[in-house]
């Protein structure tokens, strides 16, 4: 799997396959279930912290593409690239999707993590009157969920919980000049590069920033609130006060400029990774009694408060 992961960390999975159409898909699914075999989906890698020693089940990587415009709407299938998306929409002369520009992995991925960037995130332009089809692993059957069904919070979605796979999602966009919107594009990967360079092995930001009004008053007291952005409580600035910057375990390394990015230098494990996490979650939880939960999923490993 560190073949496969932004990471480049992660031990052989047992057994690994691309899917390119839906039938693909389904036939992976029925070999694993015809099998006994467990059975994980990933679109591009990008959000994955992969054990060490691997993963015993059948690994299905969702390269299934296409995209269908009509008028102001793009039905889209869940393999195509973030990037991809992105671009599309913008030469399409369609606004709103402009800004997540940069943002590694899939549309599955993002929908089902609601993937977001500076106070919008994608769920923002689902379709509300088209359902999104996905496939049931338990009953083998393609099934549609409308969008006030689907629990959409700050990186969160019923996806997490309901086993649903995504196969295609609707967006509904509004219209603007391209060049404009290519303009504005440019700026936000500007910004976005300054942290996340390219060819850094890391799975972006890796613990979730808060919701500041979800937080008890007593709590949001001891934040400065020159730290609050966007209604969020920055995890890196929570991390930066208790001192993770520039902190190093391994080839994992807290980077000296953001102290939510957790770096692999080139040899990273796994477990130097979780261990890194696991230590600094812990002096963020003992000084404001936050409980940071991570984005990126962990794939063979403990959770991170256990």
């Amino acid at each position: 799997m560190n073949n496969i992961t932004t990471l480049q960390i992660g031990g052989p999975a047992k057994l690994f396959v691309t899917v390119k159409s839906e039938q693909e898909f389904i036939a992976a699914t029925l070999y694993a279930k015809q099998n006994s075999l467990p059975f994980l989906v990933i679109g591009g890698g990008s959000n994955l912290l992969v054990n060490d020693s691997g993963i015993s089940c059948l690994v299905i990587k969702n390269e299934i593409e296409g995209i269908t415009k009509l008028v102001r709407v793009l039905k889209v299938k869940s393999g195509v690239s973030l990037q991809h998306l992105v671009d599309y929409s913008i030469a399409q002369g369609l606004s709103g999707l402009h800004k997540l520009t940069g943002i590694p992995g899939t549309v599955g991925g993002a929908v089902f993590g609601n993937a977001g960037a500076y106070g919008q995130t994608i769920s923002d332009y689902i379709d509300s009157f088209r359902e999104i089809v996905c496939f049931n692993p338990v009953t083998f059957q393609i099934v549609t969920l409308p969008k006030d069904e689907c629990e959409f919070d700050y990186r969160d979605s019923i996806f997490k919980r309901n086993r649903l796979i995504i196969l295609e999602v609707a967006f509904k966009l509004d219209t603007g000049e391209s060049k404009d919107l290519r303009e504005e594009a440019d700026e936000v990967l500007e910004k976005r590069l300054t942290k996340y360079p390219r060819g850094i092995k890391c799975p972006g930001s890796f613990f979730k920033n808060l919701v500041a009004e979800k937080l008890p008053k007593e709590i949001l007291s001891r934040i400065p609130k020159d730290k609050i952005v966007y209604g969020k409580v920055p995890a890196g600035s929570l991390l930066e006060l208790v001192g993770a910057k520039g902190d190093s375990l391994g080839d994992i390394e807290i980077t000296n400029y953001h102290a939510n990015l957790f770096v692999n230098k080139g040899g990273g494990k796994a477990s130097d990774f979780y261990t890194l996490a696991k230590k600094w979650a812990q002096k963020v939880k003992e000084r404001f009694n936050i409980t940071l939960e991570p984005e990126v999923q962990l794939i063979g490993l403990p959770p991170i408060n256990q």
